[in-house]
């Protein structure tokens, strides 16, 4: 469950901390260009701000879209969160017989184009991370 921070991400994390006083347990850069912050549980409102502050002052200073996500203790709370507000109604996962670690997120049919995103971004977006969290190959949406 290890990973590594470049020095891009290690200076934003210290930037968007010194802003909003909330604890960055991560920060990924995706490929549109997106931050995403992985905030300690608890404090995602103080990451947000009042009306958002935190978020649109970090915006206009680093002229990038910023995401915050609350961390989870366990893959299925990581992967909740980062597919919120998608209604994520199951999460399970297991072994394939490739040996790679799957989870299969239960999603009502209605919600699952929320929880892909835009071009499948969100999705993505879940993929990566929980990959970096907690190294789970794969993550599949199926209609709840």
């Amino acid at each position: 469950m290890g990973f590594t921070l470049d020095q891009e991400a290690i200076q934003y994390i210290s930037y968007f901390e010194n802003i909003s006083g909330a604890t960055i347990d991560d920060c990924v850069v995706m490929e549109d260009d997106k931050i995403v912050f992985i905030v300690k549980k608890g404090q995602a409102g103080l990451a947000i701000g009042k009306r958002g502050s935190n978020i649109k002052k970090a915006q206009r200073d680093l002229k990038k879209e910023i995401e915050i996500i609350e961390n989870g203790e366990t893959p299925e709370d990581l992967i909740k969160n980062s597919l919120a507000p998608a209604d994520v109604t199951d999460v399970t996962i297991s072994t394939s017989n490739e040996g790679k670690d799957v989870a299969f997120v239960k999603v009502p049919q209605k919600q699952r184009g929320i929880a892909i995103g835009k071009g499948g971004s969100k999705i993505d977006r879940c993929r990566r991370l929980v990959q970096r969290h907690f190294e789970i190959d794969e993550v599949i949406l199926t209609k709840s």
